[in-house]
């Protein structure tokens, strides 16, 4: 298929979110297009692509102005929709071509692909089809997610506001146990598939004296005999205990401990979840009081309990994003660095999408203690500030502005 350039004069942003949300990720899409309308530039028009690539594969556009958005800012999920899809590395397949054709009607521009790893990919594939089909097209991967693993990131929008959320819960559960004499086994399961970011979060409880007495994360292989003798000790001596768990960890041969290996996504990912009940249940087989708790998407949507600190860089990895396309940047993701961290101030540089993409960074080993069962106090400092600012983004009914 032949596809003449797209049109020189037209400026066209298209942008979509992509994969799993987070609470910050409509943040992003404010800061982008705050910065596409502080564009003084004629002749542009900002197109959203809904429920992922669906829009822009299907000709079905959205175009937003100023009198179609409510108050994003504090909104959790994915306001223009998400999707798990993986494109093929044909350039010249029929999907490619349908895509790129209607990239050239709309006369796009500018893409910007919010979302984590397998994002990135979609972002990458798609810069190498505008090389092969000679289409003047700037394509930006704007960084998204809560797993915090993506490469070339000190830390990822989204993954603030989780942390943020997991150690409150954490706090919360363990004064709640304390009611009694005599407490039970709490298992709390965060998530993260493939990295233990989320769950080693749960170390800053202890800065209210409420740390758990483990923590495991994916990148230790977990032993089910092992953790039963740990927390059937930790009871007997304690009257109870607090155990925090990743929904990816694996055993020695890197299996996952709860999963359905039958459900998997377009780029093979397992579907996870349901470890710390599975544990839970494991734990009452002993004879001892236990309760699974399992955090869930309420990990990703914790808009409620924001991070202001996480909104804001939300907002300007996206307006970096659409300043490095004005200036004829593109097969790149913006990465979010970290400049200080006393005081903390964050930086951002651009790394190429192919170096992004279908990669994944794992908690240093660094942060995890010689026995494998907890995090050291040190993760404390590199967390800590992506937590700070609070917000309350309640209506007066007291429920969620949305």
């Amino acid at each position: 298929m032949s596809l003449t350039k797209t049109n020189a004069d037209s400026l066209n942003v298209c942008y979509f979110q992509s994969g799993g949300p987070t609470a910050v990720i409509n943040a992003t899409f404010k800061g982008l297009y705050d910065a596409f309308k502080a564009d003084e530039r004629e002749n542009k028009k900002f197109f959203v692509s809904r429920f992922g690539i669906t829009g822009l594969l299907e000709d079905d556009l959205f175009e937003v102005n100023d009198d179609s958005l409510p108050e994003l800012e504090f909104r959790p999920g994915s306001y223009w929709g998400s999707l798990r899809k993986k494109l093929p590395e044909d350039a010249h397949d029929p999907l490619v071509e349908k895509l790129m054709a209607n990239i050239k009607k709309n006369d796009i521009r500018y893409i910007f692909v919010n979302g984590g790893n397998d994002s990135m990919n979609t972002a990458y594939r798609i810069s190498c089809y505008a090389k092969a089909y000679d289409m003047d097209i700037k394509v930006i991967g704007v960084p998204k997610t809560i797993d915090n693993d993506l490469f070339g990131c000190d830390h990822t929008p989204g993954f603030g506001t989780a942390a943020k959320y997991v150690a409150n819960c954490v706090i919360a559960t363990s004064i709640d146990d304390k009611t009694y004499q005599k407490g039970r086994v709490n298992i709390i399961e965060t998530m993260g598939r493939d990295s233990g970011f989320v769950a080693a979060s749960a170390i800053l409880a202890s800065l209210k004296g409420e740390q758990p007495d483990y923590i495991f994360v994916p990148e230790v292989p977990f032993s089910i005999d092992e953790f039963l003798k740990k927390v059937s000790d930790c009871y007997k001596k304690k009257g109870r205990c607090l155990v925090v768990v990743s929904e990816g960890i694996r055993d020695k041969d890197g299996v996952l401990i709860a999963s359905d290996d039958s459900a998997v996504d377009s780029f093979n990912n397992a579907a996870v979840g349901g470890v710390g009940k599975y544990l839970s249940s494991l734990v009452a087989k002993a004879g001892i009081k236990t309760r699974g708790i399992e955090l869930s998407v309420l990990n990703r949507a914790s808009g409620f309990l924001p991070s202001m600190v996480d909104i804001k860089e939300a907002e300007e990895v996206s307006k970096r994003a659409y300043l490095a396309a004005k200036a004829g940047h593109t097969g790149v993701m913006i990465a979010l660095g970290r400049k200080s961290n006393e005081p903390y101030e964050p930086d951002f540089t651009e790394i190429p999408l192919q170096n992004v993409s279908d990669q994944v960074v794992t908690l240093p080993t660094c942060y995890i203690n010689e026995t494998g069962d907890n995090i050291n106090p040190s993760f404390i400092d590199y967390v800590a500030p992506l937590i700070k600012g609070n917000a309350i983004p309640l209506d007066e009914d007291g429920l969620l502005k949305i």
